[in-house]
């Protein structure tokens, strides 16, 4: 597998997600972290857009699922994220994505962001 990768950092994007009905009735603010596992060799020789990631096209990807879906879990999320990610881009190997959930715990009165961070690569299994 290539050492290369191309990240997206700091996305913050709402979706509905959550355990329960009304958890998943107002959008949340989620963070998404992203590596995609690409060899770029070509794209740092020919210096070329069209032998590149288009970070655009990536962002707009991540996009579409968060808000095209109401999942319970950050797992699924990431799930769903992490599959669209390896269609789309076929270029890809693999793919890291990282999903946080700002919140405040009750118990203490203190933030924090719990989240998820799940690796696919092609040659995983469904």
């Amino acid at each position: 597998m290539t050492q290369d990768s191309v990240f997206i950092e700091g996305m913050r994007i709402a979706a509905h997600i959550g355990v329960t009905a009304a958890e998943r009735d107002t959008p949340q603010a989620l963070r998404f972290d992203l590596e995609l596992r690409c060899d770029l060799r070509r794209a740092g020789a020919s210096d070329d857009v069209n032998d590149a990631v288009d970070y655009a096209a990536v962002y707009e990807q991540v996009v579409r699922v968060a808000e095209s879906n109401r999942c319970r879990l950050l797992e699924n999320l990431a799930d769903r994220i992490a599959a669209a990610l390896l269609a789309e881009f076929p270029a890809c190997e693999a793919v890291r994505v990282r999903v946080g959930k700002p919140v405040l715990f009750p118990t203490t009165g203190r933030s924090g962001m719990p989240g998820v961070e799940i690796v696919r690569t092609r040659d995983d299994s469904p």
